[in-house]
């Protein structure tokens, strides 16, 4: 009830030009720095009064999230079908191999899933949209990867494909700022190639967005139509 409150209150605040009003957010960590961070930078100049809660959570989180009422906003890896939740496409990217400028692969541009087979991989937990799809495609080739490490730090997924010998399967979006500084090499994988990394904006069915927030949804997809890495 005080959720729904602080909505309404919201809603009529955002409606006098947007001078103020809170908007609540579910993400996956990659879009933070990918999408999150530059899009807030602008909405700032804009809308200063305007404050945000947002949090950084698995796809299954989010959906439960979304389905109670916690926030109204959710940016989702690979959305599963749910009846209560809208999910619309903003964004796709494609997974790709993250290793150390020294591995052996380095210098390829791409290669097969199986060519991986001498690394360790530092995994997301399988509650992430994007480990679900990775899982599926192991199994569909049916490769068991040696695990070094599970985590749900993006940050430490990216520290530990530094390491020699290990391999992080993330978005290429997420590992574009590493790549550009040299301390990760990118390789596309082949099985990956024609399985996309669907990056969606998931709302419940029957709950309208404040203002604040329709203009923020309207902000991250023109923010990623102009996106490049």
């Amino acid at each position: 009830m005080m959720r729904e409150f602080d909505r309404v209150k919201s809603h009529v605040a955002a409606l006098q030009n947007l001078q103020s009003g809170t908007v609540d957010v579910y993400c996956f960590q990659a879009a933070i720095e990918a999408f999150i961070s530059p899009v807030l930078h602008e909405f700032y100049q804009r809308y200063p009064n305007v404050s945000f809660n947002i949090i950084v959570s698995s796809t299954d989180e989010t959906m439960v999230a979304l389905t109670n009422g916690t926030v109204e906003i959710g940016l989702v890896l690979n959305p599963p079908v749910r009846d209560a939740i809208q999910s619309t496409e903003f964004f796709r990217d494609t997974i790709v191999a993250g290793v150390a400028p020294n591995h052996p692969l380095a210098g390829r541009k791409n290669v097969a899933l199986a060519e991986l087979g001498g690394c360790s991989f530092v995994m997301a937990l399988r509650s992430f949209g994007v480990q679900q799809q990775i899982d599926r495609i192991f199994d569909r080739c049916a490769i068991t990867p040696t695990v070094y490490c599970v985590t749900n730090s993006l940050s430490l997924i990216r520290a530990l494909a530094d390491l020699e010998g290990q391999c992080a399967l993330l978005p290429r979006s997420a590992v574009a700022k590493e790549v550009a500084e040299g301390t990760l090499a990118a390789i596309s994988i082949r099985e990956f190639a024609d399985d996309p990394v669907v990056f969606s904006i998931c709302v419940h069915n029957t709950r309208p967005l404040s203002p604040a927030a329709k203009v923020f949804v309207d902000a991250i997809v023109d923010f990623c139509q102009r996106y490049t890495y």
